[in-house]
């Protein structure tokens, strides 16, 4: 594995967002949370919505609601069905429930099956 992040993180330093995201997910998985988030971060600062919500997800994890909450709102602006969902629940973990219905709504309405189904639930 140390070769392979060596050359992703070449890859990382001149900007290529893919390997970014791929090289948080190595170091995540080898428990380098930190060096990960760093990572994730750039990705996410150039406009992944994909690793927004990983970040997101990251951020819940260790403790930081509020700044997960902010990237999450970031992707789900966007129209990322899956950051509205995630942006639903975390929502909803903190009593604004009519917030999570809405945002689910929103992915429910674009035919996100998951949210379709939480959007139910909370009917």
């Amino acid at each position: 594995m140390g070769e392979a992040e060596t050359w992703w993180r070449k890859a990382a330093n001149v900007g290529d967002t893919d390997v970014m995201v791929d090289l948080g997910h190595l170091l995540l998985e080898t428990g380098r949370v930190g060096e990960a988030e760093t990572w994730w971060r750039k990705a996410a600062n150039v406009g992944d919505t994909d690793v927004m919500v990983d970040l997101g997800h990251l951020l819940l994890e260790t403790g930081q609601a509020g700044e997960a909450e902010t990237w999450y709102r970031k992707a789900a602006d966007t129209g990322d069905t899956g950051a509205m969902v995630s942006l639903g629940f975390l929502l909803k973990a903190s009593g604004r429930v009519g917030e999570a219905e809405t945002w689910w709504r929103k992915a429910a309405d674009q035919y996100h099956i998951s949210a379709m189904f939480y959007l139910g639930n909370l009917l």
